[in-house]
């Protein structure tokens, strides 16, 4: 394993933080990097429109990543079905 193999990092779809190198997390490689994802449906929307979620987030798109780590922390990693 690499030295990043267990990092944690943000799904840029979600904004859930998750942990690179986890069976769980998936990959989708755009431009040559590597994007690390909770779920099937934030991979499937980020290659509908990489750039989307590539953008700096104003403050709004930071305060959404706030609540987002919020909920994680009271309800856990399993959120709402993806459709």
């Amino acid at each position: 394993m690499g030295a990043h193999a267990k990092e944690k990092v943000m799904d840029p779809v979600c904004g859930m933080e998750i942990t690179r190198g986890d069976p769980d997390t998936m990959v989708s490689e755009y431009k040559g990097r590597s994007y690390y994802f909770c779920a099937q449906c934030c991979v499937r929307a980020f290659k509908k429109n990489p750039e989307r979620y590539l953008k700096p987030k104003g403050p709004f798109g930071r305060f959404l990543i706030r609540l987002v780590k919020a909920n994680v922390k009271v309800f856990g990693r399993a959120g709402p079905p993806c459709h």
